[in-house]
């Protein structure tokens, strides 16, 4: 999950994160999101849906050894964090120590018809949950929320480029991924030079993702687009070498 802002104020113990939202029928006038790494957010709960409504998700760490982690409420419909309403931060603490994705926190969402929003956590690896939230603003006014579904009306195309952005580096991080399982076989069939124009089309994508979607411009863009097709290229070179080294291995 996003790292807390310094400027953030400490979070408080608590059972759960209370927010009222100011509407006058029951229906979400604007998106609930978490932020993610990177800045960008994940929809939690669509604008239209209809009050009251209960969704419950199920979240892990992003890093090994995390003791905790922290969920970045925000409404709107921008695709960055730092363009909608700050809603609150709820912070889950003393999570299961091992490997990122092996703990397990369950977030419950739950809005009553009013508009009033309740955010509980549950560590489910521990008898019991260590839970503090910070409410960025405990009640958000209708004009808030109509600002925040005018605002991405006004910025639709900007959006749509950073909507784009963010695909192109979810395609390389996804490629990274795949290529870890291809080369861990292949190499065994690779000279050195192959190897070595492998590597360090590898480290060129992972610098050129380094650059997260906010900061993100036109150079940026076309640096991390070519990066990519060249460590594409390396990844389509090591497919037969691969499938003959699983293949070798299968049949031992």
């Amino acid at each position: 999950m996003a790292l807390m802002a310094k400027s953030a104020p400490k979070p408080v113990p608590c059972e759960s994160a209370c927010i009222q939202l100011e509407i006058t029928e029951p229906v979400m006038p604007v998106s609930l999101n978490i932020e993610v790494p990177g800045g960008r957010t994940e929809r939690v709960i669509a604008q239209g849906v209809r009050l009251p409504f209960h969704h419950t998700a199920l979240y892990s760490t992003a890093d090994a050894y995390q003791m905790a982690a922290e969920f970045h409420i925000v409404l709107g419909e921008r695709p960055l964090a730092r363009d909608n309403v700050d809603a609150c931060r709820v912070r889950v603490r003393n999570l299961k120590w091992s490997g990122a994705g092996v703990p397990k926190i369950e977030v419950d969402f739950d809005i009553d018809k009013d508009g009033r929003i309740t955010i509980a956590a549950a560590n489910k690896d521990k008898k019991s949950t260590e839970l503090l939230a910070h409410i960025e603003q405990p009640r958000i006014s209708a004009q808030a929320l109509a600002q925040a579904a005018a605002d991405a009306k006004e910025h639709e195309q900007e959006d749509d480029q950073h909507r784009a952005n963010i695909d192109t580096m979810l395609v390389g991080y996804s490629l990274l991924d795949q290529a870890f399982e291809r080369f861990s076989l292949a190499k065994r069939r690779m000279d050195f030079g192959r190897k070595r124009a492998y590597k360090a089309a590898r480290k060129r994508l992972q610098t050129a993702l380094q650059v997260m979607p906010p900061e993100a411009t036109t150079a940026t863009m076309a640096e991390l687009e070519s990066a990519l097709g060249a460590f594409q290229a390396q990844f389509d070179s090591m497919e037969e070498d691969y499938l003959r080294v699983k293949s070798w291995w299968g049949k031992q």
